[in-house]
């Protein structure tokens, strides 16, 4: 026999609560961030060489596509605005007149001993890069060394004493050589120790970002 509870007077019966749909905005950005999140995680493990504007660009198809086939449904407003801030982004670091965007995310060091390790150039995209040049003892003249941050800082460690010529160039932030410092939006600077142009021992610098901090110092 079956027996059937019922509520009592003045009793009001439980409900389960009600399921919450996931909007097309939260699962389409869900989406875009875990393919960011997967095409980081090969990038830092080494499995692909792969630069923010990239990583952009196929975000922003991403919500394109998501955009034309959600098209007959209904306006999405945050899906179009999240869309066009994103090609404004990639635009904005394609547009960057250096190879700023390229490299990985994150914070890195690199150590140099010997002028045959110093690389042709070092690149950057998110977050600070320091390369330490003091314990270098056979430059030759006039060494050259090329690096770039897109959004970030960028120092460059130099041995105390050694003639340098420096050309730095930031959009937006803060250029510092040896103490001499310049700051502002779209800013160059150079800089020529006393010396350089007879040394046989010797560093020229070419270092830009594209909004952060340049720095130049022997400390």
């Amino acid at each position: 026999m079956t027996v059937t509870e019922r509520p009592q007077i003045g009793q009001t019966p439980t409900q389960a609560p009600a399921r919450r749909n996931l909007s097309i905005p939260q699962v389409v950005g869900g989406g875009v961030l875990v393919l960011i999140g997967i095409l980081w995680l090969l990038e830092r493990t080494g499995a692909i060489d792969v630069s923010v504007t990239v990583v952009l660009g196929l975000a922003t198809m991403v919500v394109g596509i998501s955009l034309m086939v959600l098209a007959r449904d209904r306006a999405h407003g945050g899906l179009i605005v999240f869309g066009t801030l994103l090609a404004l982004v990639a635009l904005l670091t394609a547009a960057a007149p250096f190879e700023g965007f390229q490299g990985g995310v994150g914070d890195r060091t690199v150590v140099v001993s010997s002028v045959d390790e110093i690389r042709p150039d070092y690149n950057q995209a998110i977050g600070a890069l320091t390369i330490d040049l003091r314990q270098v003892s056979d430059l030759g003249s006039a060494t050259r060394l090329t690096a770039s941050v897109g959004m970030g800082d960028l120092t460059v460690r130099v041995p105390e004493g050694t003639p340098i010529e420096v050309e730095a160039g930031v959009g937006a932030g803060q250029i510092e050589i040896l103490g001499r410092v310049t700051e502002g939006v779209s800013i160059d600077d150079t800089y020529e120790s006393t010396g350089f142009a007879g040394s046989e021992q010797s560093l020229s610098l070419d270092l830009q970002a594209f909004t952060g901090r340049v720095e130049v110092t022997d400390e």
